[in-house]
């Protein structure tokens, strides 16, 4: 047991540590490293290899939900326009009732709960949706 909260101590000051390192702050948005899994610092001395796909998970990674398909329908367009454009369709489906209507509500409190979002506050005090990867982010942000 005392191996286990000793290495507690030592992920949590890890995670301060890179927290407060200045080389890992970044001036153009404002944001300094963020720890939100403490059980992977002591990982990171492990990477000998980073590979990047061609989606940009190195550079930029921007996802942004555009269609969804429920209960046999599809909803949304896939276009240069930012955010998801199906909104309209949803709550048409959802005014309508039955079964599809259900199915909708059913995808859309999944959405709403199954997630690891956290809600915060940017330094002009917008609200700022902060998730461990951006496609969950992408949902969270179209609910």
């Amino acid at each position: 047991i005392s191996l286990y909260a000793a290495m507690e101590v030592c992920n949590f000051c890890q995670a301060y540590f890179i927290g407060s390192d200045l080389n890992m702050y970044d001036e153009e948005q404002d944001c300094p490293a963020t720890v939100r899994s403490t059980n992977l610092c002591h990982e990171l001395g492990q990477v000998a290899y980073i590979f990047s796909d061609k989606t940009g998970t190195l550079t930029q990674n921007v996802m942004e939900l555009k269609r969804i398909s429920v209960a046999q329908s599809i909803f949304g367009e896939t276009s240069n326009e930012n955010g998801f454009s199906g909104q309209k369709e949803v709550e048409a489906t959802r005014r309508d009732g039955g079964e599809a209507a259900a199915a909708v509500d059913d995808f859309l409190e999944v959405l709403a709960v199954s997630h690891t979002v956290m809600v915060g506050e940017d330094s002009r005090g917008n609200v700022k949706f902060e998730a461990e990867s951006p496609d969950e982010g992408a949902l969270v942000e179209a609910c």
